[in-house]
């Protein structure tokens, strides 16, 4: 049985979540305030966490932060009367899974929870070894993490995992918004298009050297997304040429060499 965390002050609105979902048979534990669901978050395990953004004793956002301090690693959807452009690209960039605007149909909640649940536990987190390999780029399946050479580690979120594994699967391939958000999150909505690339912003920062100027993940203008591995420049310089040319002439030394 599927069971999730509902975070939301308004005792209605939880409650009328808590039978839906309820009558879904999914089992629901009510939180009223972050404080309350800390508390609960020690208990308990959860499939998932649904909660507002605006909480009495802490913004949404950052309760998101502090949940996954608490080794909490499923996702995080929200469910909000709050539906501006803005609000829902702060809860994205905080690391929401999914953002809902309140009032849903019952049907489409349902539905949009259990997928991106169902995404989650698609993760063989205990296929120890399990290592994604293209080029230099190592994506570890088991621990979330991400390799490159020269760098530290960088551990993902399960959803920034899914999204990156998607493009390193297809290396070269130039993968379309609604094409990921399907593979990423489970369902297609174009209203939704920005998730990806707040998602895509995300992992730049995190693996790119320079988030600006990615040597992984590019942006094709109106089509999509691709990885690809970086371009390394290198100088062609032949073994006798400290030998037998004088530095004071490098490009006629340069072209000899290269002709020779």
């Amino acid at each position: 049985m599927m069971r999730s965390l509902v975070i939301n002050p308004d005792p209605m609105t939880a409650k009328l979540v808590r039978f839906v979902l309820n009558e879904a048979g999914h089992e629901v534990v009510l939180a009223t305030s972050a404080a309350e669901a800390l508390r609960e978050i020690g208990r308990h395990d959860f499939d998932a966490v649904i909660l507002e953004l605006d909480l009495p004793d802490r913004d949404g956002t950052e309760l998101c932060q502090e949940l996954r301090h608490r080794l909490y690693t499923g996702p995080f959807i929200f469910l909000t009367k709050r539906g501006q452009t803005a609000d829902k690209l702060r809860a994205f960039a905080h690391g929401a899974d999914d953002v809902i605007v309140d009032p849903v149909d019952p049907a489409e909640l349902v539905a949009r929870v259990e997928a991106i649940v169902h995404r989650y536990q698609c993760i063989d987190y205990q296929a120890l070894g399990t290592v994604l390999k293209v080029g230099d780029a190592e994506l570890a399946i088991s621990d979330l993490t991400f390799r490159a050479p020269g760098r530290e580690p960088v551990l993902l979120t399960p959803t920034e995992l899914r999204l990156l594994e998607c493009l390193m699967r297809n290396p070269g391939i130039t993968m379309g918004r609604e094409t990921l958000l399907e593979r990423t999150w489970g369902y297609d909505l174009i209203e939704d298009s920005n998730r990806v690339e707040v998602y895509i912003r995300r992992l730049r920062k995190k693996i790119e050297r320079h988030p600006d100027m990615p040597e992984y993940l590019h942006t094709v203008r109106g089509v999509g997304y691709v990885f690809r591995l970086p371009v390394r420049t290198t100088r062609l310089v032949p073994s006798n040429y400290r030998q037998n040319h004088h530095r004071s002439h490098p490009r006629i030394d340069g072209a000899e060499g290269l002709s020779s």
